[in-house]
Order: structure tokens, then C-alpha cells, then sequence
């Protein structure tokens, strides 16, 4: 596998991998004592794709590179998500403006404008 593609998946897919190499790696080391494996040098290409996989999770830990996340598929559907979000903050404008209309909890701090319309009203 080329590091290139790997650094396409996600990180979910990236760990699927490593787990399907291990489970693969570890069947071909327990027939290798008993038969003659088909490809003897499978297992050093395993131990080497797990390795290439492992550097790559390791690089997005410490934040060399960014992985995809796992809501982002290929560029045609970043464009639809972009639409998205538009309608996003409007429904948060109306949650901001409910929550402003209700009346305010008790001990906390007063607008500086209700200050001065009490202040007004003296």
C-alpha cells in the first residue's frame, strides 16, 4: 500500500487496517512452521504496511498532517456541505433570540442598556 492512499482514509479505516493485517499476519505465522507458504514474503510486506499505517496515526496525533474526517467524503459532496452550514447558523439565530426573550436567571448580571433605563427612569 503507498502512503499516499493511506493518508486519503480516515482514521476509523486506517484502524480497520492495521487490525485486518495483524489478524492476516498472524495466520501466515502459524502456518509457516507447518507448510510452505505461498508467498513467504507477505509477512514482511504486512509488518511493513503496519508500520507505514502506525507512522501515519502517529503523524496525525501530533499534527504533521490531517487525516479526513469521517463525514468527509470526496470533493463533489464538500461543495453540498458547504450549503449546509448556511442553514445552520439561522436556525441558531432563532435558538440565540429564544433564549435572549426569556426572562433573565436570577444573580445574573444586567445588560449595561436596562441599567440605564432604570437609571432614566429615576
Amino acid at each position: 500500500m503507498k502512503a499516499s492512499e493511506l493518508r486519503s482514509m480516515t482514521r476509523e479505516e486506517l484502524d480497520h487496517e492495521v487490525r485486518e493485517l495483524r489478524e492476516e499476519e498472524f495466520r501466515l505465522r502459524l502456518r509457516r512452521p507447518t507448510e510452505e507458504l505461498p508467498n513467504a514474503l507477505r509477512l514482511r510486506a504486512i509488518r511493513r504496511d503496519i508500520a507505514r499505517i502506525q507512522t501515519i496515526l502517529r503523524e496525525d496525533k501530533l499534527g504533521l498532517i490531517s487525516l479526513p474526517k469521517k463525514n468527509q467524503k470526496e470533493p463533489e459532496k464538500k461543495e453540498t456541505e458547504k450549503k449546509a452550514p448556511a442553514e445552520k447558523p439561522t436556525a441558531k439565530k432563532q435558538t440565540s433570540t429564544a433564549s435572549e426573550t426569556s426572562a433573565p436567571r436570577k444573580g445574573a448580571a444586567k445588560s449595561k442598556s436596562v441599567k440605564r433605563s432604570r437609571e432614566k427612569e429615576k
